[in-house]
């Protein structure tokens, strides 16, 4: 290309190649073109870019492991969609948003044995099974606690996604309200949604942690014209309504360990024939198991742990988190609802624009502001569980998950990898319904990766709301799937009003019937 060719506009040299005679400079079409690129700035000002041609980044990127292996992960899946966004129904706008929001994906606990179960395998005298042989030169390498660079993904997504969604509930006056749990993972996962900045707490040092995009959080988002902060952290040394703390309560161990005892022993046996001299445990594995959703969302790169497993058994390791969660926190667990008792009466607060009514976990020292319209709190999977429980979602108390059979999935509606993955979010929103037809913020495309795209037609479907009446209402959301709110009489498309869903938290709003002294005494 000539150097006259190259000092012109992209589109002007498409016309000079198209008519090689010519030797004309077009000003119809470099007109044209920088026209384009101010309409392109001036929405750019008002929206991401990312919304407008439709790219979502709030999504888990390909991985190298099939998603219907990751949604058997458990607690430990990645963060996705359930279901597509639905906007609320024509005559309904949002008016207050409320977010808890998990911690993004992390690195294994200090107190987790992952890398003594390994050694146990590899103490093998050989392995017969080639699915194996990658053992003789592993190395554990893995972190403790922090959160990953994939984790801090996660909430760059998120960020960015709240922002497009709810963007008309934000001025400069009226920015989110950010709070976190004490352990640094939440800490660094609230910072990086509302920056959308990496930290200097994160180290982007291999070239597979540069795989995708990672979204550029709410800030970054709105064009830095908003810049939410951090504003409370919450030490989880003491009482708080982003920590479950219930000495007296069970943990699940019992029942986790019964269901390990029937899905863990074939498992086992198989291993050791494949290693032999291998000794391996149920607890190894679990942990080898475990190593399948670890690994992979350190390296961002299947793991080779996952091939030592079937489908069904992973289906099997998925069914322990829910066992662990329901056993633990939720409806299982006498003491579990209670310990997310004090997080639902500060919801009611900010919905209902009243002081807090809780004598469980709220600490009234801390600041905790009404009158906003959008609330971000960033806390642990324990937490959300217990607030689930607390509240009546995914109530299956009548009938309790079993620790000796697994029903099919179809049959069952408390399933882990759906209600607290990595990432994972419950959003409350509060609206206000007239019955006339007004738009609820920007129409956005909002596409998801090919694997979700066949599940649900359109991302930005109306939610049903027939039989409502004007005034304010609420619907609330667990990872984009609107739940069905039956304890305050929902209609359809999951929407009570205010009043009937304030009057169905009576077990909060009495603190907890008495069973918050039981966690002391």
């Amino acid at each position: 290309m000539s150097s006259e060719k190259a000092s012109l506009p992209m589109m002007a040299v498409a016309n000079l190649n198209r008519d090689a005679d010519s030797r004309i400079f077009n000003w119809k079409q470099f007109l044209k073109f920088f026209l384009t690129l101010a309409i392109v700035y001036i929405w750019g000002s008002i929206y991401p870019l990312s919304s407008l041609i439709g790219i979502r980044r709030d999504v888990t990127p390909p991985l190298g492991i099939p998603k219907k292996i990751q949604k058997h992960w458990g607690q430990y899946a990645p963060w996705f969609p359930v279901e597509k966004y639905k906007r609320p129904p024509k005559g309904c706008e949002i008016t207050q948003v409320n977010i808890l929001q998990r911690h993004g994906a992390r690195y294994p606990n200090s107190y987790d044995s992952y890398d003594e179960s390994i050694k146990r395998l590899m103490e093998a005298d050989k392995f017969v099974d080639s699915k194996l042989d990658f053992l003789s030169e592993y190395e554990y390498d893995l972190e403790e606690e922090e959160l990953l660079p994939f984790g801090a993904s996660q909430s760059f997504g998120s960020g960015e996604t709240v922002f497009r969604r709810y963007s008309h509930l934000v001025n400069a006056k009226n920015i989110p309200f950010v709070r976190s749990s004490g352990k640094s993972r939440a800490i660094h996962s609230a910072t990086n949604w509302t920056v959308g900045t990496p930290l200097k707490c994160l180290r982007f040092t291999t070239p597979s942690e540069h795989r995708h995009d990672p979204g550029i959080g709410f800030a970054a988002a709105s064009h830095h014209r908003y810049n939410p902060i951090l504003s409370v952290v919450v030490p989880e040394e003491q009482n708080n309504t982003l920590n479950n703390d219930c000495p007296n309560a069970g943990d699940g161990t019992k029942q986790k360990r019964a269901w390990l005892k029937v899905f863990a022993p074939p498992i086992a046996k198989r291993l050791e024939k494949a290693a032999p001299g291998a000794k391996v445990s149920n607890d190894d594995v679990f942990n080898l198991m475990a190593m399948c959703s670890f690994e992979t969302l350190a390296k961002e790169r299947g793991s080779e742990f996952c091939q030592l497993f079937k489908d069904r058994e992973f289906k099997m390791f998925g069914y322990h988190g829910d066992v662990e969660k329901f056993y633990k926190t939720g409806y299982g667990e006498p003491l579990g609802p209670v310990q997310g008792v004090g997080y639902v009466n500060e919801l009611l607060a900010r919905l209902t624009g009243r002081p807090v009514q809780d004598h469980t976990q709220y600490n009234s020292s801390l600041p905790f502001p009404l009158g906003r319209s959008l609330y971000v709190d960033f806390t642990h999977e324990n937490l959300m569980v217990a607030v689930y429980s607390a509240m009546g979602l995914f109530n299956i108390s009548d009938n309790p998950l079993s620790t000796k059979k697994m029903e099919k999935e179809s049959n069952r509606v408390w399933i882990a990898s759906k209600m607290v993955p990595f990432s994972s979010r419950m959003v409350v929103e509060r609206l206000t319904c007239s019955g006339r037809k007004k738009m609820h913020g920007p129409k956005l495309v909002d596409f998801d990766d090919e694997d979700w795209e066949d599940e649900h037609e359109h991302e930005h479907e109306e939610s049903e709301g027939g039989g409502r009446q004007a005034g304010e209402h609420v619907r609330v959301l667990v990872n984009d799937a609107v739940q069905p709110l039956d304890f305050c009489h929902a209609g359809k498309g999951g929407i009570c009003s205010l009043d009937a869903f304030v009057e169905s938290q009576d077990y909060a709003r009495r603190s907890g019937d008495g069973d918050f002294e039981k966690c002391y005494n």
